[in-house]
């Protein structure tokens, strides 16, 4: 398969992974984005359609940015947001160049080379409106609470319903929030939602621990037995 067909595969399954480039001196860009704030609420506020209209015009704003298309590789529901808004193909473009704000880029170590990478991130701040954050106050000086359309990466990254890739479980939840059958949700109800069982848990993890090993000792006895070319 080639570098496309690869990329394309995986962006269109949602499985994250990182385009990397080696870390050198120079290039660095320096983005002007207009500023964005989170929207706030008080309690009690009815959401209706035009709040989620609203939503998706400032989260396509950020994903059309030059670095919007890292959310394309990012997996989960940051993935399912920008698949709907941004080709397949922008995958393919690869880091922007080196940033001044390092929220901004991810990085990584080769451990047996030392040599670094990096590739474009998403900030805290962009992901906490990509995925329809308000703050909900109970009155004019205290935030009471978190609102978000969808959950953030940390719920679904250490939930045992993250299985890697997308999955009709979650597509079924997002078409509910697309169609205007569910409201924003408090990070806590994310969070129990996405929890699951103990033992879903367990699982997932000795999963996780088991390709980590798998990765670092078979992948990397066959990418040492490669010719050199």
């Amino acid at each position: 398969m080639s570098d496309y067909e690869i990329t394309r595969y995986l962006v269109l399954a949602g499985v994250p992974f990182c385009t990397l480039l080696p870390l050198v001196s120079g290039n660095v860009v320096s983005e002007h984005n207009t500023p964005t704030q989170v929207p706030i609420v008080f309690n009690g506020h009815v959401f209706t359609w035009a709040d989620y209209d609203a939503y998706t015009r400032q989260r396509d704003s950020i994903l059309q940015r030059p670095r919007g298309h890292a959310a394309l590789l990012y997996g989960g529901h940051i993935w399912c947001l920008a698949v709907i808004t941004l080709p397949v193909e922008k995958a393919l473009t690869g880091p922007t160049g080196i940033h001044q704000n390092e929220d901004a880029m991810f990085r990584a170590e080769d451990c047996y080379t030392s040599e670094k990478y990096f590739d474009d991130d998403l900030t805290n701040d962009e992901i906490t409106l990509i995925i329809g954050t308000y703050y909900s106050y109970s009155d004019s000086k205290t935030v009471d609470t978190h609102l978000l359309w969808f959950p953030t990466p940390f719920h679904y990254d250490s939930s045992p319903k993250d299985y890697g890739c997308w999955t009709s479980y979650y597509e079924f939840g997002y078409q509910n929030t697309n169609h205007g059958m569910t409201i924003p949700k408090a990070s806590r109800v994310w969070r129990n939602q996405l929890r699951g069982m103990s033992v879903m848990h367990k699982l997932h993890q000795k999963v996780e621990s088991q390709a980590l090993v798998f990765l670092q000792t078979i992948c990397l006895d066959l990418w040492q037995a490669q010719p050199n070319i």
